[in-house]
């Protein structure tokens, strides 16, 4: 049987490495072209292009999947099977209807979190569980009828680009089975259960936006680790923008007035009370300067036991 691929970032590669290794033959790996990058604005491939040429795997850039030239050369490929994930663009129909079956690994537990941001909705949400779907690609977003999914765990210290990673290793094993399925003619799929749909919409950098007088410690805690790598979170200190990195809970509670500062500690973190709990935070970065702990921050900002941030 014959696969086409379509995916883009890091978290395609092991989507990818499950069709290497199904026995099947890779007839075509597609992805989007070079994008604008970094501070320099530099055009690079995507990860799974470089992931290809390292490979010597056939692979292709299109701008757009609606050109006749790009229908036309995946018709003449006789596929089998489309397999995406995370490819970032929406296949039309017209390609919809060469293979036999459309394959979409989804980073959730479908019906939750249909969209563009699966993996960042669940820890920005306070969810314990996640997963990954392979789901049928049907015209709706994400509305396919599903043919497996597993389950696991999100730590409480998680951050996305963890979850990220760990759902791309988990995808892997679960996308050989469906495989197998397949090729044993034994792949069933269930229809979503439209009720309890939910959607996972794109984030912006205006989602980052943090307060330490008007949110809770938990609250912001969820946001840093849930917008982690991208888009980031930050909060104004006396009137400068700082990055935050990365935070924790410290399981003690205080009476002081939101915004203020708690502790200045040697290893590295500062506690400040928040409008509901105390947040710690461990990492940080300045606007135009180069990450620093909390507490050399708040050193070399000369702040005080008890001022307000």
């Amino acid at each position: 049987m014959k696969i086409v691929f379509f995916g883009s970032d890091v978290f395609s590669i092991k989507a990818l490495e499950a069709c290497l290794h199904s026995g099947m033959e890779l007839s075509r790996v597609v992805t989007t072209p070079p994008q604008k990058k970094g501070r320099g604005l530099k055009l690079e491939p995507s990860e799974i292009f470089d992931y290809c040429q390292a490979k010597k795997l056939p692979i292709a850039e299109y701008s757009t999947l609606r050109d006749a030239r790009v229908v036309q050369e995946l018709v003449a490929l006789r596929p089998d099977i489309f397999v995406v994930a995370s490819y970032g663009k929406l296949i039309p129909a017209s390609l919809l209807e060469i293979p036999k079956y459309r394959l979409n690994v989804h980073p959730s537990l479908l019906p939750k979190y249909r969209g563009a941001a699966p993996i960042h909705w669940p820890i920005l949400n306070g969810d314990t569980v996640t997963g990954v779907s392979i789901i049928d690609i049907a015209e709706k977003l994400d509305a396919g009828c599903i043919y497996y999914q597993e389950r696991i765990m999100i730590g409480p210290r998680t951050d996305a680009a963890q979850l990220a990673s760990e759902l791309a290793r988990f995808s892997y094993g679960i996308l050989k089975k469906v495989l197998t399925q397949v090729t044993e003619g034994k792949l069933r799929g269930v229809p979503q259960n439209e009720a309890e749909a939910t959607l996972a919409p794109q984030l912006s950098k205006q989602d980052g936006a943090l307060s330490l007088t008007t949110m809770t410690a938990e609250a912001i805690d969820r946001k840093v680790r849930g917008l982690q790598p991208w888009p980031g979170t930050y909060c104004f200190i006396k009137g400068e923008r700082i990055a935050l990195l990365e935070t924790d809970l410290p399981a003690t509670a205080t009476t002081e007035k939101p915004g203020a500062l708690l502790t200045i500690e040697k290893e590295g973190g500062v506690q400040v009370a928040t409008l509901d709990g105390i947040l710690k935070i461990l990492r940080v970065k300045p606007e135009g300067k180069k990450a620093m702990t909390a507490a050399d921050f708040a050193r070399g900002r000369h702040f005080v036991i008890g001022v307000t941030l």
